[in-house]
Parts: structure tokens; sequence; C-alpha cells
């Protein structure tokens, strides 16, 4: 699965279904992305470097609210029910502080992560996150209950895709429960 997978997706995924918003227009440079690398003294996977740097960088997917409601205070359901979107880091200039790769960062090496660039995050689920670690590999940290980084191994474009793909399970089995 290449990068390509991912950009032909979202030139036909069902608008009436997710709001999908990126840094279109607002596409950092590569003097921007090399500034990051040294700042942070890590090289990004070329294939990440090149999406961070499309109109898709910093990608925000949610399912809509009108197809599926959010869940309300002390709603109880299985923890699947809870994970509505998908969040991708970017550079983008201006870009809003959820979904900045740097304070994402920031964060993690403030938490005492310092071998991780965070790159994806599901929306709902704030206990992990997909990073590339110091050689470039795609791990998910699970950093409320460890330092753990479990080795998930795979492209970028691969491990989105396939948070897409489960996106999708998710979403048609909610709509599933709603309509029994």
């Amino acid at each position: 699965m290449a990068l390509q997978d991912v950009y032909d997706y979202f030139r036909s995924y069902d608008k009436s279904t997710y709001e999908v918003v990126a840094c279109q227009g607002n596409e950092p440079t590569e003097e921007d992305v090399a500034a990051f690398e040294k700042k942070y003294k890590m090289k990004m996977p070329e294939e990440f470097r090149e999406f961070t740097m499309s109109p898709l960088g910093g990608l925000f997917m949610e399912v809509r609210e009108e197809v599926w409601p959010r869940g309300k205070q002390f709603d109880i359901g299985p923890f699947w029910s809870f994970l509505r979107g998908i969040m991708v880091y970017g550079i983008a200039n201006n870009i809003p502080d959820f979904l900045s790769l740097e304070v994402r960062t920031k964060q993690l090496r403030k938490e005492g992560f310092k071998g991780y660039i965070p790159f994806l995050q599901l929306i709902g689920n704030g206990d992990e996150v997909y990073c590339f670690d110091s050689n470039g590999n795609v791990v998910l940290l699970h950093y409320y209950e460890s330092d753990e980084a479990e080795f998930i191994g795979g492209t970028f474009s691969e491990c989105l895709m396939k948070q897409i793909e489960e996106l999708e399970e998710r979403k048609n089995r909610k709509l599933q429960q709603m309509d029994g």
C-alpha cells in the first residue's frame, strides 16, 4: 500500500458521513520539516514527510454528529463506540494546537518520551498515540499505562489506511446499533 491509496481515498470519501479538515493551502515547506527534524534530532520517514507537506497534512477526520451522535457525559458503552475519528498531526502554518506535531511532540517529551515523534491518534482515545521511533518504525505508545511502545511495523500510509478502515467498521457497527 502506498501514499497514493490515501490520496485516492480522500478524493472520493463520503462527505455526507465524514467531516474532514486538513491544512490545504497552509502546507509546510521542506525547510519547515527539516527544521522540525533538526530541533527534535529525529528524521521522519519520507512518506510521512511527503504527506505532511501535502494538502492533507494536519488531518482531522470525524464521523459527522448527525450520523453518529457524540456521547453525553456519563454515557456508558463499549470502548470502540467512543472512537469517532482520526487525527494526523502536522506542521502546517497556523495549525490548531490539537493537530500540531510540534505541540504534541513537546507534550510527549515533557512526559519523558524523548525517542518518539507522534503522528496519529484516534479521537476518543487519550491513552495511546501512534509514533515513529528513532529508527522510523511505526509504534503504538501506551503512554498512560506504561512507557512501553508496541512495535506495529509497516508504513505510515498502511497505518493510516488501517485506521480509516477500522473507523468505517466502527461507524457501520454504530449505525446498526442505532437502527437495531
